[in-house]
């Protein structure tokens, strides 16, 4: 009898002298897939070998090391097993998702064949990902709370709201020990959650020009306020060409409305870095921390599958009518703006929604800015080869010029910046557009 190979759920040890190695594995296959089996008396190429001494004690004895080394303590399936030559081996199986299990107080993760040690990252996610809601079990480093704007939205959705302990614990305001917890703190009417819009001038974070805050409150209040402004500069361009009238919004609001609500829901509260909204000349971004939930792939992501990480905090978004657990928000951001919106690193995930068009204030800052720009002797020779040669290359304009490379990108750079120049077509077969 020949096993296939070793896999993320699948070990091979030779003998039980292994033991402790088979039961790290079945920790590390236990955090990658909350089941695994490890088979002893199979050697690395799946052959079962060597006959392998099974004792009255031998399986107590399993169970025993197990509840030992591994903690949570897991319930094991073990059998054993003869092939077709009468050669004896054993299985060990077990399945649970009380993750992240240890062996011997440290953490590993199965990854192809291999158990590795879990970054601390992933550490979080996993118990982020537990049973466990996080912002019920840390309390609020201030005790003294009130709750008059949750208590306004909740009446404006038909609850009872009313000063009794009853009304707290049952949307999770306070724990065990008649505490308010970090949930309660975000809630409340005075706290020091800074919930910030930044607007830059240009496409990148070189130049902040305004900057707004709209925390210290109800994490509710803060959200809709964002939501607000972020509506007001959502002007529609009209088209009068055509027969038809033809309108284009600047961006999706519902698109952002979906990646803001989303942001502040599932956002890693507990690391104390709240989420921000960044607005560029050419689109806005939309950041939350804490990335995505560790038994969240992508793939089911983008499908819609919901698996908040505050739970008590999705139950008051939906008592508020601003989310429901249907997983629709995802795709509705796809369906707008593509996958590409979605930009996943370490510990962050942000949602970017295109600007359709130039946004009118920033047209109006790049005249004042024209307006007010005088160009220098390199600037006004880079501008007038490429009026004059519009197909020119850069490396070519700063051979006529007399310039280095570099400095010829950084004056095209801010040439374009101010609306002298605007590069047309593609990379390859596009032109330069000077306007002095």
């Amino acid at each position: 009898m020949r096993f296939s190979r070793e896999d993320e759920m699948t070990e091979f040890k030779e003998s039980l002298s292994q033991l402790d190695k088979g039961l790290k594995s079945l920790t590390a296959m236990l955090n990658r897939n909350g089941k695994g089996t490890v088979y002893f008396g199979v050697d690395d190429n799946g052959m079962v070998n060597k006959k392998i001494t099974v004792g009255k004690n031998t399986f107590s004895d399993i169970r025993n090391r197990s509840r030992e080394m591994i903690d949570p303590q897991v319930v094991l399936k073990i059998e054993e097993h003869k092939n077709e030559e009468g050669n004896t081996y054993i299985s060990v199986y077990a399945n649970g998702h009380d993750i992240p299990y240890s062996f011997d107080g440290k953490f590993y993760i199965r990854t192809g064949d291999a158990d590795e040690k879990i970054s601390t990252n992933i550490l979080r996610k996993m118990l982020l990902s537990g049973e466990t809601d996080i912002l019920k079990e840390i309390p609020s480093d201030d005790q003294d709370l009130a709750f008059k704007q949750l208590g306004s939205l909740l009446n404006l959705n038909n609850y009872h709201v009313s000063d009794s302990e009853e009304f707290y614990r049952s949307f999770s305001l306070i724990n065990e020990e008649g505490k308010y917890d970090l949930m309660a703190y975000l809630l409340s009417d005075k706290n020091s959650v800074s919930i910030k819009t930044v607007r830059f001038d240009g496409t990148d974070k070189a130049a902040m020009s305004m900057r707004t805050e709209y925390g210290n409150r109800c994490l509710l209040c803060s959200l809709q306020s964002v939501l607000e402004y972020i509506r007001s500069i959502c002007t529609v361009r009209v088209d009068l060409k055509e027969r038809k009238r033809k309108e284009t919004p600047l961006f999706d609001y519902e698109a952002f409305q979906e990646a803001w609500i989303n942001a502040c829901l599932h956002n890693s509260w507990q690391e104390n870095l709240p989420p921000a909204v960044y607005l560029f000349d050419d689109r806005i971004e939309v950041v939350s921390y804490g990335g995505l939930p560790y038994k969240l792939s992508k793939e089911n992501f983008f499908r819609g599958v919901s698996m908040p990480v505050n739970r008590s905090l999705l139950f008051i978004f939906a008592a508020c009518g601003l989310a429901e657990q249907t997983g629709h928000g995802v795709p509705k951001i796809v369906r707008a703006c593509g996958r590409e919106a979605f930009s996943f690193a370490e510990n962050t995930l942000t949602v970017t929604i295109p600007f359709a068009f130039e946004p009118e204030y920033v047209t109006l800052r790049k005249e004042k800015e024209k307006e007010s720009m005088e160009l220098s002797i390199n600037q006004k020779n880079v501008a007038l080869y490429l009026e004059e040669n519009s197909h020119a290359t850069l490396q070519e304009t700063a051979e006529h010029t007399g310039l280095s490379l570099a400095g010829v990108k950084k004056i095209a750079s801010k040439l374009q910046e101010a609306g002298f120049l605007r590069r047309l077509g593609s990379k390859k077969a596009g032109y330069w557009k000077v306007y002095l």
